[in-house]
């Protein structure tokens, strides 16, 4: 049991060791550094927000960091993923990630997520792609309200700058988490 111990911690680490960090500023461009990082995903400031900027993680490093220390967040983290499952099997590289499960809160009301679909996902739909229709119909119906779609990279920044910014009278802005599929 010890061996079987040591070998998760040690693939855990390995793959959040290996995850890049993804920060945007205020004004500039979205910066990518290639350096190792423990944390790719900061801790949360003292307001319970994350630093601004938009923070490129793994599903795993996503699931242990947000969706492990309490029931709710459990149960958000089931829905994260399987988003993610159906974004890679329509061939989606990249899931934006905030609500409060992007806070401190110990009990998170809702997970919202955009995911950037590929080029083809018309296509898929035209074959009846089973994972189209399903992200399709969510996307439609807006079941569950949380997921949002951007049909391109313009799509894509918007969403971004819209999730950027708290509800709280000065609009400062707080960090995002983006998954790489």
């Amino acid at each position: 049991m010890a061996n079987l111990q040591f070998n998760t911690n040690r693939c855990i680490d390995k793959m959040i060791e290996t995850a890049r960090i993804c920060s945007k500023r205020d004004e500039g461009d979205v910066i990518l550094t290639d350096e190792l990082s423990a944390n790719t995903i900061p801790p949360f400031l003292p307001d319970g927000y994350l630093p601004k900027g938009v923070h490129l993680c793994s599903e795993p490093e996503a699931t242990f960091r947000l969706g492990a220390t309490s029931r709710r967040r459990r149960w958000l983290i089931i829905r994260l993923r399987k988003w993610c499952e159906l974004g890679r099997l329509v061939g989606a590289k990249r899931l934006l990630v905030d609500g409060s499960f992007v806070t401190a809160k110990s009990e998170p009301h809702d997970v919202d997520a955009v995911m950037l679909l590929s080029p083809d996902f018309h296509d898929l739909l035209s074959h009846n792609d089973p994972a189209a229709i399903e992200l399709d119909s969510m996307f439609r119906t807006r079941r569950p309200e949380e997921l949002f779609a951007a049909e391109d990279e313009h799509d894509w920044q918007a969403w971004i700058e819209f999730f950027s910014r708290t509800r709280e009278a000065d609009r400062r802005r707080k960090g995002l988490v983006e998954i790489f599929l």
